[in-house]
């Protein structure tokens, strides 16, 4: 499905500027924010209603990953990280 938005040129450079920081197309943006934001997400509960849930959504994230290793400093020095490049 092909929508147009007519967005007033300030909110448009932000989504655009939103999307290069992100490293991703326009596009892929606002699909995205659509999606999550549709009626249906948010009554299959995909999508946290309030910022109460989205907090707790995403405490409950980053404990899932609380198991990974810790890195030491050496493997986090610049030296390390470019070992053997030449740099």
């Amino acid at each position: 499905m092909t929508v147009t938005i007519n967005l007033p040129p300030q909110i448009e450079q932000a989504y655009r500027d939103l999307a290069a920081f992100q490293g991703v197309p326009l596009d892929m943006l606002v699909y995205d924010a659509l999606v999550a934001s549709s009626p249906e997400a948010r009554e299959s509960g995909m999508t946290p209603q309030d910022p109460e849930e989205w907090i707790r959504a995403f405490r409950t994230w980053a404990e899932s990953h609380s198991d990974l290793p810790i890195l030491s400093d050496e493997a986090m020095s610049r030296d390390f990280i470019y070992a053997g490049r030449g740099l």
